[in-house]
């Protein structure tokens, strides 16, 4: 038989046509749509994967879709054409076309080379045709069985080829939950040694508690929820799955599980949404000493796992500074998570922070939540505005920065946890310890590398190209052709403290921007803008734009004396260095006070 038969044509074919052979007392044989003999008895056994001869009454019958009879071979009209006639032995031919789908596949024919078995079939010639159409459509049936069961087999093996693919563990068990399939990924995961389980197996003795079972007990299915998994070893992990119950009306006759690891999850989601808008040192605008020493500070502080104490006044940027010191850790493949402890009530920081089990409290989800530690778990978490946090929140929050375990509310288990911690503060936190409103233990836990990021009134050198930022974005946002600032404007906004710093300065650009008449923003229009949130202030820089105040005194006495201390190291290169030493400061400290004016 030919490869093509052998795709085309049903297994057991032969068997068939032997049957029918049997019944009727004559031979048979069957050839395909190419006349290709693809089965037969007594002498076409013999010339299988042969072509019957050219113009034999096969043709007619494909050509027709009808049955044909020749009861005198060699004489008939029908047998002029066929080349094979010279050698033909039969007494009488007769053949029916194999038909699938409208369309003639192939001819079963039944021949008699004797006059007994010639005199047999034409004294019952209506049976015989009857009978012979019957077996044709029982082949027709025989051979679409077969295609159907080699479509399904192909797509069961594409469907096993992909399940085995995805990065999911792929579970589907039958209505006794016993396995029917598992992918490598899901015995991987569920860290079975032996690997893929056997088909058959319980799944239940595997998995006992699983979300699969549970859900099918329920008749329910559910997507997306986190669930526990002790492994052979005993560890426990988490998975984030998905399930589909089977249902045949009102029965249950089976279910599929998908999961995958939860901790993964979280970080490819995460690396997902940041991999566009990661935050980078590049991006924070600024080359002043103090800016730069900041910096400088920050990105050493970056590449270790050490606490850090971010400090400085309302919109100097403590955020952005925290993004892009995770970004440039080796933690930047992981969360960052951000807390705003002042943002959110006292009554709800305790479960947003460390996450509840399921019945916790009045409202509680049924499944529980991860807190914002366990988000950050591997990454880093900023808790921004910690000086807010509540004394009885801060003692939990010290056992974490202890152990780094932490407790869900509701929970009896704990957690441990891996994630850098970076605080955040406009206020004297130093202070607020002395005066017991905050933990001095929590602060030297929190404080172990501060970073103090200087006001904008201490960074006038950047004032033009955040300007220009501003500009430039805003000008896009609006459509509007705004190409910068006039140079008395420039200087008009030297003139003024900042006392919301970098955040404040966007809000008069902007409006600025959308209230702009030409291609430049003037004096007047910043003037108008500042002069009405600041009523004490007229725009004067010489000496008048600012009322003289116990603070501006306090700086220059400030910046004279670190001149003095830096003067009396002569051209020591050490110098600034050595001056902040003796005076007790920070580097960062020195350069902010002596860009005060």
């Amino acid at each position: 038989m030919t490869s093509a038969s052998a795709e085309t044509w049903t297994p057991g074919l032969q068997q068939i046509v032997d049957a029918v052979a049997a019944a009727m007392g004559v031979d048979v044989t069957v050839a395909d749509a190419g006349l290709v003999r693809v089965a037969g008895t007594g002498p076409f056994a013999a010339a299988l994967g042969e072509k019957v001869p050219q113009g034999c009454v096969f043709e007619k019958a494909l050509s027709s879709m009808t049955t044909v009879v020749v009861e005198d071979p060699r004489e008939a009209a029908l047998c002029f054409n066929c080349r094979g006639s010279a050698r033909c032995m039969e007494t009488l031919g007769m053949c029916t076309p194999i038909v699938m789908g409208g369309r003639a596949r192939g001819v079963l024919a039944i021949v008699a080379f004797t006059n007994e078995q010639r005199d047999r079939i034409r004294a019952s010639m209506a049976s015989f045709i009857a009978f012979l159409e019957k077996m044709a459509e029982l082949i027709a049936t025989k051979i679409a069985e077969h295609r159907l069961v080699i479509a399904l087999e192909e797509r069961g093996r594409e469907l096993e080829a992909v399940v085995n693919h995805i990065q999911q563990g792929v579970v589907c068990v039958d209505s006794s939950g016993w396995i029917r399939h598992m992918n490598a990924r899901a015995a991987e995961l569920l860290r079975l040694g032996g690997g893929v389980p056997p088909k058959g197996e319980d799944f239940g003795r595997i998995w006992p508690d699983c979300l699969l079972l549970r859900c099918m007990a329920k008749r329910t299915s559910c997507a997306n929820t986190a669930e526990s998994y002790r492994t052979p070893g005993g560890a426990m992990v988490r998975f984030l799955s998905s399930v589909s119950t089977l249902l045949m009306g009102d029965e249950v006759i089976g279910g599929v599980l998908t999961f995958s690891d939860l901790e993964r999850t979280h970080k490819d989601v995460f690396r997902a949404i940041e991999r566009e808008t990661a935050f980078t040192f590049d991006d924070i605008i600024g080359s002043s000493p103090a800016m730069l020493e900041a910096k400088r500070q920050a990105l050493t502080a970056a590449q270790y796992d050490s606490n850090i104490l971010l400090t400085g006044e309302t919109g100097t940027g403590k955020e952005l500074f925290a993004r892009a010191i995770h970004n440039a850790s080796p933690r930047r493949d992981y969360p960052f998570i951000s807390v705003n402890c002042a943002a959110i009530p006292e009554a709800l920081l305790e479960s947003e922070l460390f996450g509840y089990e399921a019945g916790a409290f009045t409202g509680a989800s049924k499944n529980g939540k991860p807190g914002k530690f366990e988000l950050a778990n591997h990454g880093t978490i900023f808790l921004d505005e910690i000086g807010d946090m509540p004394l009885f929140l801060q003692a939990k929050l010290l056992r974490v920065t202890q152990s780094m375990e932490i407790s869900r509310v509701g929970g009896v288990h704990s957690k441990r946890i891996d994630a850098r911690i970076i605080s955040a503060t406009n206020q004297d936190l130093a202070d607020k310890v002395r005066r017991n409103m905050f933990r001095s233990d929590l602060y030297y836990r929190l404080n172990v590398i501060p970073v103090a990021l200087p006001p904008l009134r201490e960074r006038l050198d950047d004032m033009r190209v955040l300007s220009q930022h501003f500009v430039d974005y805003y000008a896009r946002q609006s459509g509007k052709t705004v190409l910068g600032l006039t140079e008395e404007a420039c200087q008009l906004l030297k003139t003024y403290d900042w006392p919301g710093n970098v955040r404040e300065l966007e809000n008069v650009i902007e409006y600025a921007v959308n209230f702009a008449t030409g291609k430049q923003i003037g004096a007047a229009e910043l003037r108008a803008r500042i002069s009405a949130t600041a009523p004490g202030w007229d725009g004067r820089a010489d000496g008048g734009g600012r009322v003289a105040s116990l603070r501006d005194a306090v700086r220059q006495f400030q910046r004279q004396m670190v001149l003095d201390r830096i003067a009396a190291h002569g051209d020591d290169p050490d110098a600034r260095e050595r001056a902040a030493h003796e005076l007790g400061i920070s580097r960062a400290t020195l350069y902010r006070i002596l860009s005060h004016n």
